[in-house]
């Protein structure tokens, strides 16, 4: 694999991207899915019921952990970031699309809309070529002693 390829966080992840974002929950890390709204350079923006029992534990600027594995891409993340929540309703509405209408039972309407930002601070990712058979040559060329060609991994960059 390519060693220290630095890639900008919109180049792994895009709007509807599902994450597994890691909050401290009665003392534990606790991992839960949720979708990416949008990516705003090293924001990452996520339509959020507030109403949810684990938010109450999620006050700003608390640490969290990021995970996300898109096996369409072959691409696997891990993040580290703060946690802030806006009620703001001009963003809010910017962010609403038929996939947030789908997940909130009153629509736009619900109450407890918020949007949770995560700033990252750092992270890394691993990729290969696309698809099965990517995966499969990127294997194949790590096993025949070529891992530069194999694919990349290296940093986030965090502007």
């Amino acid at each position: 694999m390519q060693n220290d390829t630095p890639k900008l966080l919109a180049d792994l992840m895009d709007a509807g991207s599902t994450l597994m974002v890691g909050s401290p929950v009665s003392g534990q890390m606790e991992f839960r899915p949720l979708t990416v709204a949008r990516i705003d350079g090293d924001d990452i923006q996520i339509l959020l019921d507030t109403r949810e029992t684990w938010v109450a534990e999620l006050p700003d600027g608390t640490e969290v952990q990021v995970t996300m594995s898109d096996d369409r891409h072959n691409t696997w993340v891990w993040l580290r970031g703060t946690a802030s929540r806006t009620t703001n309703p001009v963003l809010i509405d910017e962010l609403w699309n038929p996939f947030a209408a789908a997940y909130f039972d009153e629509g736009r309407d619900t109450e407890g809309i918020a949007v949770l930002r995560i700033d990252v601070a750092d992270g890394r990712y691993w990729s290969t070529a696309a698809g099965r058979l990517g995966a499969l040559v990127s294997m194949i060329k790590a096993k025949l002693g070529r891992p530069e060609q194999a694919g990349q991994h290296g940093a986030i960059t965090t502007s």
